[in-house]
């Protein structure tokens, strides 16, 4: 029996998790911004990005990440501030996890199949997962050159692993498992 009206099922990347990783990629050349070289780096790795995107292929988007990296790493050496530098690494990583995403939702459920719950919820934890450990580098920094007291850093620990304790808990997709 044959599928009457049913079509080809498009595989290509999602909207939104696409969407998200090329503003994650702009985020991070912004934060390069301080040396040429960095910018054009990364203006590279957000193009091989967005190629990675439009072809529906991972080789590109790994690439993208790659410089996106590389850029961020450039602007580093030439004098970043100590925020901007890990804060654009984080960038960049989470533009590689969304591409990623983005391209994994499409191959295996369809661009077409309502997917943005679980792409903000992903986005969303990502997020939160590497805002805190760029807090934890930027407190260990703080104790190693004298700036805060040592319970500061144990408490800071302990909150770190608490939400990445939560994080694994967390049920993307209802009716799913933990």
């Amino acid at each position: 029996m044959t599928g009457a009206g049913v079509g080809q099922i498009d595989r290509s990347p999602t909207y939104l998790s696409g969407t998200l990783a090329l503003l994650a990629g702009a985020v991070t050349v912004l934060l390069s911004a301080v040396a040429p070289v960095a910018v054009a780096v990364g203006l590279a790795g957000l193009l091989a990005l967005g190629l990675g995107l439009w072809l529906g292929r991972q080789a590109p988007v790994t690439v993208g990440a790659g410089l996106l990296v590389a850029g961020v790493l450039a602007a580093g050496v030439s004098g970043a501030s100590l925020v901007a530098t890990p804060l654009g690494v984080m960038t960049a990583l989470l533009a590689f996890d969304l591409g990623t995403t983005a391209l994994g939702l499409g191959r295996q459920l369809g661009r077409a199949t309502p997917t943005a719950e679980v792409e903000l919820l992903h986005a969303a934890a990502s997020t939160a997962v590497g805002l805190s450990v760029l807090i934890a580098a930027l407190v260990v920094h703080g104790v190693a050159t004298g700036g805060q007291p040592v319970e500061a850093v144990f408490g800071l620990l302990v909150a770190v692993l608490f939400v990445v304790v939560l994080l694994r808990r967390v049920v993307p997709v209802p009716g799913g498992y933990a």
